[in-house]
């Protein structure tokens, strides 16, 4: 039982980074975290 809930907490965690990588690539947000990014860092 206790293996379906950490297994299921892990699921969780693992969708919401997945769900905020795929937000910011839609609203173009730069990866690297500087706010004055033009596009030519590495993520953007």
């Amino acid at each position: 039982m206790a293996t379906w809930i950490v297994g299921g907490i892990l699921l969780l965690i693992v969708g919401a980074v997945v769900f905020k990588m795929i937000r910011d690539r839609r609203h173009h947000k730069c990866s690297c975290g500087c706010s004055h990014c033009s596009g030519g860092c590495h993520g953007c």
